[in-house]
């Protein structure tokens, strides 16, 4: 039995228990959809050695042909098994921080079938720490091509309930997972001749980066040909966009500026420690005040979802530190703002 038939799909709903996990992993080798919770955000996986299967989540995404996947494997020899090569420094790395989010760009095995990778000749590698995940992916028995859970454009799902209003009916099955620890997508590193490239910031900092490969250059390369496909996820379309309308803002007097020309419009503030004080903000006006980049990261997609379903009309943005994984929230901001800063 194969699952991935046209249509509207009967999503099964699975807890994380061994049943369920066990019936996820079936789904996947059989050619199904599951959709998992890993650390950074909730997958959307296929086997990544079944070309039909992947070619499933695009359309289950409405993803873009030429946005490639990052596939996820159990352990570090899967993930050996998958690269052609393992360079000195991409094995220091994943010595360092896999399991964990960390995504590394590496040349690919025959075995990964070009829709993976947009035809190219590298393919985007991780090893989840989630519990769940790595279950997932023990069970399945199989590397899993997993981008992100939600329409293709939409923010992240990170959170069980997400997941679900995003992928029921597209998706074979859903399992009823915690929310996500970090929050944002995985860090992307490519390794060249010059040192370590980061193609998209994420939940392991360049700061972390830096301390693990000593002398070694690190930079970030987060645009590159708009005419060639990308090489990661994240570099060329517009991502993480809410349906409300976002707006960047740096201080209180912006934000105050904002909101009166918004004047009569519910809106959402997610503002950062202190200065995301509400002094000020009443009526229609909904604040969250978040305690540090790292909590802004947990819960920024989360709280997009739940703007949206109050029926905000703008959501206002206190623009992070673009130091340690706020340099990733920035990043994502201002992707979702559609560059606008």
């Amino acid at each position: 039995m194969r699952y991935h038939s046209p249509g509207v799909k009967k999503t099964l709903i699975l807890e994380p228990d061994t049943q369920g996990l066990a019936a996820a992993g079936r789904i996947l080798r059989q050619g199904g959809l599951v959709v998992f919770p890993t650390e950074t955000v909730y997958g959307l996986g296929a086997n990544a050695l079944d070309a039909a299967a992947c070619r499933e989540i695009f359309r289950a995404k409405g993803r873009p042909q030429d946005n490639p996947l990052i596939v996820h494997t159990a352990d570090l020899m899967g993930l050996a098994r998958l690269a052609r090569e393992l360079p000195p420094r991409a094995a220091a790395l994943a010595q360092a921080f896999l399991p964990g989010p960390l995504t590394l760009i590496l040349p690919k095995t025959h075995e990964i079938p070009d829709e993976v990778t947009a035809g190219l000749p590298t393919v985007a590698l991780r090893v989840p720490e989630d519990p769940v995940a790595r279950e997932v992916l023990r069970h399945a028995q199989v590397p899993v091509a997993a981008p992100s859970a939600n329409l293709s454009g939409r923010p992240s799902p990170t959170t069980f309930e997400m997941a679900r209003e995003a992928m029921e009916g597209r998706a074979d099955a859903i399992i009823r997972g915690e929310p996500s620890r970090v929050g944002l997508e995985s860090t992307i590193v490519r390794v060249s001749e010059d040192g370590i490239e980061i193609l998209r910031p994420g939940g392991i900092s360049e700061e972390a980066l830096r301390a693990a490969v000593g002398n070694c250059p690190v930079r970030g390369v987060f645009h590159e040909d708009a005419h060639a496909p990308p090489p990661a996820p994240g570099m060329k379309y517009t991502h993480y966009k809410p349906r409300a309308a976002l707006i960047l803002y740096r201080g209180k007097e912006e934000r105050d500026e904002i909101l009166r020309q918004w004047q009569g419009k519910k809106a959402g503030v997610l503002g950062l420690g202190e200065s995301g004080g509400g002094a000020g903000l009443e009526g229609s006006i909904l604040l969250r005040e978040l305690s540090s980049p790292e909590d802004y990261a947990r819960r920024l997609y989360a709280e997009f979802f739940a703007f949206d379903c109050m029926g905000c009309e703008l959501i206002l943005a206190e623009y992070p530190p673009e130091t340690g994984i706020g340099r990733a929230v920035a990043n994502r901001l201002l992707k979702a703002a559609g560059e606008k800063g």
